[in-house]
Order: C-alpha cells, then sequence, then structure tokens
C-alpha cells in the first residue's frame, strides 16, 4: 500500500510540474517560415507546402544551394505538392496525390523532382528510388527576390505554370489536366440522370458558352432547357452562344426574348442593363 501511495504522490507532483515545463520552451519565429500556396486549375486543386529562405547576402545558387545535387527546394522540412486530380507535368502524366518536391538545380538546366515519400527533414534520407517523375526545366534570370516563393500564372480551365523564384532565378514549370473532358462527362451524366430538370440543362450550356467549347451542343443544351422552361437566363445563356458563333441576328433575337420574359424575375433589373448592352454590341457587330 505504501508504494502504491508513493507512485500515485510523484504522478501528481509530475502532473503539477508538466505546465511549468510546457511554459519554460519559447515559442520563437522560424528564420525561413513556414508558407502555403493552393491554386484551382478547372477543377483540379493544387496546393504547395514549403518554407521559404531568405538570401540574407549569401551566395545562393553553386553556393548555398549546390549545383547538380538534390535539394529539399526550401528549408527545414522537405517541400511538399498536391494535386487532387491527374495531371501532366512539361507534358508528363503525374497521378492525383501528394508528393515531396525536390530539384537539382544546375547553371542551364533544372531536374524538378516528384518524390513519394514526403515525410523528409530536408533531403535526408531521400532516396531516389521513390522518385514517381523527374522533368528538366530551363531558369531564367529576373530581378532579385530576398525570399524564395512559389506562385501561379497563366491560369486556365485547363493549365497553369508554377514558378519557383528565389535570388534572381525565376524556374517555371506546366501543368495541364484535361478538365473538359472531366466536365462534358460530368454533364451528360447528369442530364441523363435528370432529363426533364430545365436548370441543369441551362448550366450545361452555360458552361459551353463560357469555355467557348462545344457551342453546338451548347444551343441544343440551351434549346431543351428552354423547352422545358421558357424563362429569362436560358434565353441569354442562347444569346451569348449565339453571339459566339457570329449569329448576331439570332443572338439578338435570343436576347430580347431574355427581357421579353424576364420581367417577373428577381434579378431582371440587374441583369437588364448586361442584356440591353449586349443587343447594342451584336447590331454593331452583325453590321461588319
Amino acid at each position: 500500500m505504501k508504494k502504491i501511495i508513493q507512485i500515485t504522490t510523484a504522478l501528481v507532483i509530475a502532473i503539477a510540474l508538466m505546465p511549468a515545463t510546457m511554459k519554460a520552451q519559447l515559442k520563437l519565429p522560424q528564420a525561413s517560415p513556414k508558407a502555403q500556396v493552393t491554386q484551382t486549375m478547372g477543377l483540379t486543386e493544387i496546393a504547395i507546402d514549403y518554407h521559404c529562405p531568405a538570401v540574407k547576402g549569401r551566395k545562393i545558387w553553386g553556393d548555398l544551394v549546390p549545383y547538380d545535387s538534390v535539394w529539399r527546394t526550401g528549408a527545414n522540412e522537405a517541400t511538399v505538392i498536391s494535386f487532387s486530380d491527374d495531371v501532366m507535368i512539361e507534358g508528363n502524366k503525374l497521378a492525383a496525390g501528394k508528393y515531396a518536391f525536390f530539384t537539382i538545380p544546375g547553371k542551364s538546366e533544372w531536374t524538378i523532382i516528384f518524390n513519394k515519400k514526403k515525410d523528409l527533414w530536408g533531403a535526408y534520407g531521400y532516396d531516389k528510388a521513390d522518385d514517381v517523375l523527374r522533368v528538366k526545366v530551363k531558369p531564367v534570370t529576373n530581378e532579385n527576390n530576398e525570399n524564395m516563393e512559389f506562385w501561379f500564372s497563366k491560369i486556365t480551365m485547363n493549365s497553369c505554370i508554377i514558378n519557383l523564384m528565389w535570388e534572381k532565378l525565376h524556374v517555371p514549370f506546366t501543368v495541364t489536366s484535361n478538365t473538359d473532358e472531366k466536365v462534358m462527362a460530368s454533364i451528360k451524366d447528369s442530364l441523363n440522370a435528370n432529363p426533364s430538370k430545365a436548370v441543369l440543362f441551362r448550366q450545361a450550356a452555360g458552361y459551353t458558352m463560357t469555355s467557348g467549347m462545344h457551342l453546338e451542343q451548347g444551343l441544343e443544351w440551351a434549346n431543351k432547357a428552354l423547352a422545358i422552361k421558357a424563362e429569362m437566363r436560358a434565353y441569354w445563356t442562347m444569346a451569348q452562344i449565339l453571339a459566339k458563333m457570329n449569329k448576331y441576328d439570332e443572338a439578338i433575337t435570343a436576347a430580347n426574348k431574355a427581357l421579353e420574359t424576364g420581367k417577373t424575375d428577381k434579378d431582371f433589373a440587374d441583369m437588364k442593363p448586361n442584356i440591353e448592352k449586349a443587343i447594342a454590341d451584336y447590331k454593331t457587330k452583325g453590321k461588319k
């Protein structure tokens, strides 16, 4: 019994001391702070988690970061990049997933590496056998960038460029995904499952209008929406599709129908100026 009491007393003392021990650990800013950038490309979510080092007057390339050696591409833990869908990196297939992102900097060419072993401290423990994809890219010179950073540019429904910048170097690479194929398959599945829902046909037609693709199919879907329910938004979507097909007289007719049928719509006052402006634009373009 005495032994049990002693053990219990020791535990009570240890628990009582825990807050003091925890308070003794200082929370300090990191020299290379953690960062994350995310981007939606069509339907694909891309995220990059990294730590961004600073130049601090040091020589970076060929010195702090040696040429022709695997680099963590940041500081502290290995940089991690994730894709929610299958993508193409510089024309090479990469499955959806999360990867450690390493690079091999060179004077005139870099190797970008996607590696499946993502829980590493820097490049320690890196194994080429775990590489999923390697691609070659060309670095370009740039104005000085004190902190290393990733950012996205030229973002479209099907592609974007991921940019790595630090010091006076800029390393871009292209990511692509066949978003249109996925969207069209999803649309057709939804329409087949809901053949009497006008709003789905209108939304499907709207996709073709905004993307500028499959316009004939979009026109068919707009007509189907109107056959189920004649309303302002479907006529307005049809007008915009027709205008993209350079059928301006028909676009004007559809836009006027949108104005006629939309008078009781709660958003009519907001939409009317845009529709009227488009009609004037279609009239001008139709005369050329």
